[in-house]
């Protein structure tokens, strides 16, 4: 075993812990990177098969921050490629966009189901009534082919939980008439405000390459100045007089002591807890907080010999035909991921607990997304020439901030106050790890640890989350 002093350590070769090791190699610093896996980017790193190199699952990088932003825009240059913002909600055959600006008010929406959904509404809101679970109470608010059409499908599948067996939101404040009206009124603005609009039609940008570019490009900036161990294992952290003084990791076989002046975290907020806070260390599994690992997400890519069939950059699938629960189509990104002419999309099914879906084989999987997207006239099924199944144990398939930001999870943030030197920076969203990461890197260099924290503060960020710029229910 060797010890080693280093200036800054960084834990996790995320987006955040690249954006700090790439500022800190910029600047001239030597930072150290540890990293489990065997290639960089955690769920930002791209897979290649072939011609083709896609993203894992769907990923969009917002432009909320213009510090990010820019930092993407000087890595990449002319390769972040502006492309049109378009999602879609694929319901029993039916493909609706979200949003107003490429198909009008209706969305694509067949003439019966858009007046079916204006008087169910109606009706809901003149029946009324104490509503006695999660989907009676969405079921009065939106009206039930609305609410079943846009929301619930995709909800249900993505949670796990079925809306009927949950209890009725606890703040339903908003109810009666002034419910009624308040709803209403969020309804016509999401069909005809310019905001709306410009939510969607704003300026989106994507790596042409996929997101694993902006990975590969930090990579790239940390081992011009830094190093970068891959398949480390973090074994122990020591800590006295409220700094991290000491991390112990097996890097190629070999045992590290590293001693560290600052140390920047993207592992985990419970596993981080497990080695540092004395609380936790004896608590079973990975997840003293009890949050749940028992879900996988699994990815069906298909490739195929044939144009798209649909303009769209994904669908979220509400249809209760099927498992999957959405379908990312990367020739929409305007890049260079698929090859001309051909097509890949990617099938997620979100599987929980001891789902049956699980023990099938992959190739097993594939043909269950295949049969549907075919069934939908979304995919030629003869055209499809090859598949790649991946399953992602405890992966998030479509986490925002505002989930992510449990009381238990602030809670346990704010332990790790104590730790002057140590800044945790893994967070939910890719533009705030990055910004995280950044911040991080511009605080070390600056010696002001206020401005980190008052920067990437995941409460004290206003900006938009995703779940609250699509859902309708």
């Amino acid at each position: 075993m060797k010890t080693e002093k280093v200036e800054t350590l960084i834990l996790g070769a995320g987006p955040s812990g690249l954006a700090a090791g790439c500022v800190l190699a910029k600047a001239g610093r030597k930072p150290v990177v540890l990293e489990r896996d065997k290639v960089a980017g955690g769920l930002m790193r791209c897979l290649h098969r072939g011609e083709f190199v896609v993203d894992v699952g769907r990923k969009e990088l917002y432009n909320r921050l213009a510090k990010v932003d820019m930092f993407w825009s000087g890595l990449l240059g002319a390769d972040y490629r502006d492309y049109p913002h378009r999602g879609g909600i694929l319901y029993d055959g039916h493909i609706i966009d979200m949003s107003p600006s490429f198909q009008g008010f209706r969305r694509g929406m067949p003439l019966g189901m858009f007046i079916g959904c204006a008087f169910d509404f109606l009706g809901a809101r003149l029946r009324g009534g104490t509503p006695r679970s999660q989907q009676e109470h969405f079921y009065s608010k939106r009206g039930r082919r609305l609410t079943q059409i846009f929301s619930q499908g995709f909800q249900e599948k993505l949670t796990g939980k079925k809306w009927s067996e949950l209890p009725p939101p606890e703040n339903r404040a908003g109810g009666g008439d002034a419910g009624f009206v308040a709803t209403l009124r969020a309804i016509v603005e999401r069909t005809f405000s310019k905001k709306e609009v410009n939510t969607f039609k704003g300026i989106w940008r994507h790596p042409a390459k996929g997101t694993g570019q902006i990975c590969d490009l930090m990579a790239q900036g940390i081992r011009a100045g830094g190093q970068m161990a891959f398949e480390s294992r973090i074994l122990a952290m020591e800590s006295s007089g409220g700094k991290v003084t000491s991390v112990t990791a097996e890097v190629g076989g070999e045992q590290i002591v590293y001693q560290p002046t600052n140390v920047v975290s993207s592992i985990p907020l419970e596993i981080l807890a497990k080695l540092l806070l004395p609380q936790y260390s004896n608590a079973s599994g990975n997840n003293p907080k009890a949050v749940d690992t028992k879900r996988t997400v699994v990815l069906v890519y298909l490739f195929l010999n044939e144009e798209p069939q649909f303009p769209q950059a994904w669908l979220q699938v509400t249809c209760p035909k099927t498992r999957i629960g959405r379908i990312t189509n990367y020739t929409a990104f305007n890049g260079e991921m698929v090859p001309k002419g051909k097509t890949c999309l990617c099938a997620e099914f979100y599987c929980y607990g001891e789902d049956p879906l699980l023990p099938m084989k992959n190739e097993e999987i594939a043909e269950v997304a295949l049969a549907y997207l075919d069934e939908m006239k979304l995919v030629n099924r003869t055209k499809c020439f090859d598949q790649l199944v991946l399953r992602l144990p405890g992966a998030d398939a479509s986490q925002n901030r505002d989930n992510w930001m449990s009381k238990e999870r602030v809670q346990l943030m704010a332990e790790f106050d104590q730790f002057k030197n140590l800044f945790f920076v893994n967070r939910t969203e890719t533009d705030l790890a990055t910004l995280a990461g950044i911040e991080a890197a511009e605080a070390i260099l600056s010696g002001s640890r206020a401005e980190f924290d008052q920067h990437v503060d995941p409460a004290a960020l206003l900006i938009r989350s995703e779940s609250k710029a699509f859902a309708f229910a």
